[in-house]
């Protein structure tokens, strides 16, 4: 039996393989440099004009090189809302989300069989899951975790189950243990943190039943795609007209919800239908600054959205490293349109944007100790993973929780992974 673990993530995915007995991070992709990499950014691109779909950084690149195109993004964010068995039309027909994450997992797959040169195929996988696909509906909880199995089947694995993806982080780490530590585990991925506490001993670290030693899990839907939504709203959205005040009632200004789509992955392809810009030329004859909503318009027009939220995305990245990034909004538009002007983006102006989101994970997180009945400082060791784990903001909120514990950074995007395949290994040899 050929076995893997798998992390589908809301931004990026791995895919974990035993290869000659040795646990294997698969390669996934080769970008453009010709640099091999074990991260998938979960991305899904339909050409238009030949069809061809692509996955990963080939499907933003070609997206955001300005073919036409449909790209989809943060699909996992689906599972778990009223859009799951929804459909959408591609290049005429229409796909439900179910798929569409189907067509992305089955690459997934495909890259796992390739590391066995045709002597094996992937059949037994354990998947990572949140704690909470659904923050407040367990139906739709338990739904999510159907369908996702459901996709995995029809993907070509024949046995699918589940871990969370907290549990699998700290099986990661586990494996360096060498006595026995209570644990508290932070995963702050694309779209959810997720929190477990958990006894780990290196007596214990191949057993099968684990229950006993997890003192407790819980989760949030709040992540790197929020914090990525709240900056752009906050520092950049106002170069194209948010906040801008109508001509007439100063007190009112240019409606929100426009901008909270453009900076929300799923969503930035609802804005590019024609009745919107219809709306905006509306709006715009009210306003006291028509210029910004002008910026707004070349940018829909020249459906450079999912663009201008990739520019986010890497200018919150920068400010880990910098305290200012300037963010080159005139890559958004060809020659010959009006440029953009550059914004400047600052570490306080990120924090500040954040800042009640983060509050909100670390109430999570506190939660997460008040249902094991335990206080923090009884919590020996403090583990994080999940790409938003990088932010300064994050590393000081947990350091000011947990003083008296030792700190551990796993690796930001394979630890899940890694974890799930030595879950695998125990559920399926």
């Amino acid at each position: 039996m050929a076995l893997c673990g798998l992390d589908f993530g809301t931004s990026n995915s791995t895919l974990a393989v035993l290869r000659d007995g040795a646990p294997t991070m698969v390669p996934l992709e080769t970008d453009a440099q010709g640099v091999t990499h074990t991260t998938l950014p979960s991305a899904i691109f339909f050409g238009f004009e030949d069809t061809a779909t692509d996955v990963g950084r080939r499907a933003v690149s070609r997206y955001t090189a300005g073919e036409p195109g449909r790209l989809m993004r943060s699909m996992k964010s689906v599972l778990g809302t009223g859009l799951m068995g929804e459909h959408t039309q591609v290049l005429g027909r229409s796909l439900s989300y179910d798929d569409i994450i189907g067509l992305f997992v089955t690459r997934l797959r495909a890259a796992g069989n390739r590391v066995f040169d045709g002597q094996a195929e992937l059949d037994a996988v354990v998947m990572g899951r949140p704690v909470f696909f659904n923050d407040s509906d367990p139906a739709r909880d338990r739904a999510a975790e159907e369908h996702l199995a459901t996709i995995a089947r029809l993907a070509g694995f024949t046995d699918v189950s589940f871990q969370y993806e907290p549990i699998a982080a700290a099986l990661d780490y586990e494996s360096r243990v060498q006595g026995e530590e209570l644990a508290v585990i932070i995963d702050v991925g694309g779209g959810t943190s997720d929190f477990t506490l958990i006894r780990l001993s290196a007596a214990r670290h191949t057993d099968v039943d684990r229950s006993a030693d997890v003192l407790a899990n819980h989760g949030v839907h709040i992540g790197g795609t929020d914090f990525d939504r709240n900056l752009s709203v906050h520092g950049v959205m106002p170069t194209f007209g948010r906040g801008v005040p109508l001509a007439q009632r100063p007190s009112m200004v240019m409606p929100s919800y426009y901008y909270f789509d453009l900076a929300t992955w799923h969503r930035i392809h609802l804005l590019y239908e024609r009745h919107i810009a219809r709306e905006l030329v509306q709006v715009q004859r009210d306003l006291s600054d028509k210029r910004p909503v002008d910026r707004l318009l070349d940018v829909l027009k020249h459906r450079r959205g999912h663009h201008l939220a990739a520019l986010v995305e890497q200018a919150k990245i920068a400010l880990s490293e910098h305290e200012q990034v300037a963010v080159p909004l005139d890559t958004l538009l060809p020659a010959g349109t009006e440029p953009v002007p550059p914004c400047d983006l600052t570490r306080p102006m990120l924090h500040e944007a954040i800042g009640d989101a983060v509050a909100s994970v670390f109430a999570a997180l506190d939660e997460t100790l008040t249902r094991a009945g335990l206080t923090h400082d009884r919590v020996d060791t403090v583990f994080t993973t999940g790409g938003s784990t990088a932010l300064p903001l994050i590393a000081d909120c947990c350091q000011r929780a947990f003083p008296t514990a030792r700190h551990v950074a796993g690796d930001l995007y394979t630890s899940v992974g890694t974890g799930l395949l030595a879950e695998a290994r125990k559920r399926y040899r």
